[in-house]
């Protein structure tokens, strides 16, 4: 579908005399001379490709908001990346009934209330954005309504979709000076414009074509600029692949924004990189590390939300049941989300963090992390989940079919 589009946002330009300038191009946007993209290879970009592209395709086709656009908040918004039931839930939040403005459910990280109002359906609920198609829909549909303040400027379409409007912060931090969560920093903004490049790239020689493409955000620009940016894709895609057949021991590992790189050590990412080359698994995604008492309580509290309290006794041990029951408890007497969670890790302190979950062990004695299933190849699961088992070096591993989010690994370091 093709898009008039606003050729001054080819132009280099900055938001209130920002330290970062950009344009869009065919490649993705420029910011500052540069194309930032995410470490290796659109793992992640090509995964929700994969999954969703129909949906995308459709909410796209219906508001005629540019694909890679959707693609980014995709991975931008979802933790882990691409897990349709994400969930957020914000300071604030009692209950779907009471604080429909302080939950987020689903792909696309769209607030139940603002869903609402975007897709004008007051019966939007959380089951109902848990739907992918329908997170989609949802999301792709306040980017519409964004379009006069932002008019599709990639930078301005994440801030505006993170903080709720476009407002300045001088955060010397920010180099975008857009308003963002976190406050004063540029790391939302900074992620969106990584994951939007990885989609361009992607999208250039991918067989599954976008219905609505960058000439919705910049015009039909020159086509021998459009068909100079296709050739240079192309050619990065065959070094890639050549230096694949020449070195499939490659392997590439990527951490989501709740997981601590330095809490990784060397020996498991030794690991777990001959684990995933044994596996053909070109690259993973780390979404959880070592977790503090308030991590802890934080991550169980979520997943009590999106999966229940009977299906979270089944995965923990006593001590971690003894928490479950607090947070039925404060659920009973009615109490906030924070207030919840005070109280978890209150009794997650009293316990013994690491009595809870070996989450919160020390991570240079048993190492423990969690990687997002949907950054794995589906082809390679089987392959990757057997290798794991196989491996001695590994103590402990969980998947969504033992009743954990993630692949659960535990891997015990030498001494």
């Amino acid at each position: 579908m093709a898009g008039k589009g606003n050729a001054a946002l080819a132009q280099v330009h900055g938001f209130n005399n920002s330290p970062a300038r950009w344009r869009t191009t065919p490649r993705g946007v420029e910011v500052n001379g540069k194309f930032e993209r995410t470490v290796g290879q659109p793992i992640s970009v090509t995964n929700v490709w994969k999954a969703f592209h129909a949906p995308i395709n459709a909410a796209a086709t219906k508001f005629g908001v540019p694909v890679p656009l959707i693609i980014a908040t995709i991975c931008t918004e979802s933790q882990p990346i691409g897990d349709p039931r994400s969930l957020r839930l914000e300071p604030g939040f009692i209950s779907d009934e009471k604080t429909p403005h302080k939950v987020s459910p689903g792909l696309m990280q769209t607030l139940i209330s603002t869903a609402r109002g975007a897709l004008k359906n007051p019966k939007v609920d959380r089951a109902f954005l848990f739907n992918p198609a329908n997170s989609i829909l949802a999301g792709t549909a306040v980017m519409k309504l964004d379009f006069p303040q932002t008019g599709y400027d990639p930078p301005l379409v994440a801030a505006k979709y993170n903080a709720g409007s476009l407002i300045v912060n001088n955060g010397p931090q920010n180099r975008w000076r857009l308003r963002m969560f976190p406050i004063g920093t540029s790391k939302h903004v900074d992620r969106f414009i990584a994951f939007f490049n990885d989609a361009c790239f992607m999208l250039a020689t991918h067989p599954i074509r976008p219905t609505v493409g960058l000439d919705a955000i910049i015009g039909q620009i020159a086509l021998s600029e459009q068909q100079r940016a296709l050739a240079t894709a192309k050619n990065a895609a065959k070094v890639i692949a050549a230096k694949q057949a020449a070195s499939p021991a490659a392997v590439s590992i990527a951490f989501g924004q709740n997981a601590k790189t330095a809490a990784f050590t060397p020996f498991s990412r030794k690991v777990l990189s001959e684990i995933m080359r044994k596996a053909g698994v070109p690259g993973a995604l780390i979404t959880s590390t070592q977790r503090s008492p308030q991590d802890q309580a934080r991550a169980m509290f979520q997943n009590l939300e999106a999966k229940g309290v009977a299906s979270q006794k089944a995965l923990y041990g006593p001590n971690g049941d003894l928490v479950i029951d607090v947070f039925a408890a404060g659920k009973a007497a009615g109490k906030t989300a924070a207030q919840i969670q005070a109280d978890m890790t209150k009794k997650i302190i009293g316990l013994g963090p690491s009595n809870v979950s070996h989450h919160a062990a020390d991570p240079k004695v048993l190492n423990v992390f969690d990687v997002a299933p949907t950054s794995i190849p589906a082809a390679r699961q089987a392959a990757f989940k057997a290798a794991l088992r196989a491996d001695p070096r590994v103590k402990k591993f969980l998947e969504p079919s033992d009743g954990d989010p993630a692949f659960h690994i535990e891997i015990a370091q030498p001494m």
